[in-house]
């Protein structure tokens, strides 16, 4: 059975965000977010993960919030067989005016600063819409471990991003209603989860797990 499912993380998050995910009908890939070289392009970005990744024509590609642009130019310019977006977008223009504003700001003030902000408990809670304290806690252990270039730059692609090129592919989408940093995108195989913030992949793991099977049955 080929095709493997291929779920890039959201920024200054990695493969423990999906830890409660059990996709059952295909092989599911996590890796973490190569680190983004100084002023590089989206389109040069995607294309090492394609490399690194070895992704094939029968594979599945999506991710999480910033993981889910990646996985939005990876279909763009590479042959697949569909994406897959969980909290995501297809472009900057769907991420909220404070988030564009921050990520703006984080490409001048002092990284410790940045990450004393992400990391205070109103912001993670803004983030997972609540979250319990052990979701909170992954959060704040992730955004701590992040590399702070891999911030700084992916902050910048995440919203410099306007791709001309339209998408050949299936795509899905799955988002929480009460996401306050990307809205929801505008596409008809759109499911939203009314509860649900920007966090879902962690606090609604059973659901995305179910709507995940749900795409590869569609699929392949």
């Amino acid at each position: 059975m080929g095709g493997r499912l291929i779920l890039l993380p959201g920024l200054a998050a990695d493969e423990r965000m999906y830890q409660g995910i059990n996709c059952s009908c295909r092989e599911l890939v996590t890796p973490r977010l190569l680190i983004p070289r100084r002023q590089e392009t989206m389109a040069c970005y995607a294309r090492r993960h394609v490399e690194a990744l070895d992704v094939a024509a029968d594979d599945v590609v999506g991710g999480c919030s910033f993981g889910s642009l990646v996985a939005s130019e990876i279909a763009r310019q590479h042959p697949c067989r569909g994406l897959v977006l969980l909290s995501g977008a297809v472009s900057s223009q769907a991420v909220v005016s404070k988030g564009q504003q921050l990520n703006r700001w984080a490409t001048w003030i002092p990284y410790p600063v940045i990450r004393h902000i992400l990391t205070r408990r109103w912001f993670l809670q803004r983030v997972f819409g609540g979250g319990t304290e052990a979701q909170l806690a992954l959060g704040r252990t992730m955004i701590l471990e992040a590399p702070a270039q891999l911030v700084r730059e992916g902050g910048r692609l995440a919203v410099s991003y306007f791709p001309q090129q339209d998408i050949a592919v299936p795509v899905f989408a799955l988002h929480g209603a009460q996401d306050q940093v990307i809205r929801p995108p505008q596409l008809s195989e759109l499911e939203l989860l009314d509860e649900a913030g920007h966090g879902m992949v962690v606090s609604h793991a059973n659901t995305v797990s179910q709507f995940l099977d749900r795409c590869c049955q569609e699929l392949f």
